[in-house]
């Protein structure tokens, strides 16, 4: 009988309960494994955790621990990586134990060792992790408008803005730094870059800096924000 390592991961996100527990899929997986006659010998998890990082304690004791003719069982194969990269690098780590990798939904039929399942598979790779990207953007951009509209994101305002203190939910304008972002517009205009940019408000608008002193990253999250830079 064969013996299979469950790995469950779930990511930090505001629709998070709209998909599948670190529990869930666990039962999914158990479920799987009893069909296919294989014993469960561990279950480790990553909550909370994007598939876009390596840095993941319960995948790293999931692949320490697997031994030759073990399978590495996952719901989806996006649970291990969302990255092409982090996927290859696990496939292999995964094949050099002698182990394989099996995935309750989404995967397709075939062994590791024929080229034509590992191009397959490495496309599905690909379409996860731009998926991820594009969900990234889709997010950064509603945020940024909902901030267009007033409504604070965090628990601090973004620079040109300040919290209304009759309403903590809600941001007004801060007609200084507004005035700081209309000249960073400025300036790019003339063709300056963020390094320049931010020596000139530095010795001329020292003041306008929230820290007291203007960096090269403020400047270019400014210019960013303002579709000046490429995102």
């Amino acid at each position: 009988m064969s013996q299979a390592i469950i790995y469950t991961r779930f990511s930090p996100r505001k629709n998070a309960d709209q998909s599948e527990s670190c529990e869930t899929q666990e039962a999914l997986c158990r479920e799987y494994a009893a069909k296919e006659g294989w014993e469960v010998k561990a279950v480790y998890a990553d909550e909370g955790i994007s598939g876009k990082t390596s840095d993941r304690p319960g995948l790293a004791r999931a692949l320490a621990d697997l031994h030759r003719g073990d399978v590495l069982l996952v719901y989806k194969r996006d649970r291990l990586a969302r990255d092409v990269l982090i996927a290859e690098l696990t496939r292999r780590q995964v094949a050099g134990a002698g182990a394989t990798i099996a995935a309750v939904s989404g995967d397709i039929a075939g062994d590791d060792s024929d080229p034509t399942v590992i191009f397959v598979r490495q496309i599905m790779d690909a379409v996860a992790e731009l998926e991820r990207k594009q969900i990234a953007i889709r997010t950064r951009d509603a945020m940024l408008q909902h901030q267009q509209n007033g409504r604070k994101m965090s628990r601090f305002s973004p620079y040109g803005w300040r919290i209304d203190p009759d309403d903590p939910t809600r941001l007004l304008e801060s007609p200084v730094e507004q005035s700081a972002i209309a000249l960073v517009r400025k300036l790019a205009g003339e063709g300056l870059g963020v390094s320049a940019i931010k020596n000139h408000l530095a010795e001329h608008q020292p003041q306008w800096a929230r820290s007291g002193k203007w960096s090269y990253n403020a400047v270019k999250r400014i210019m960013t924000r303002e579709g000046l830079l490429a995102k």
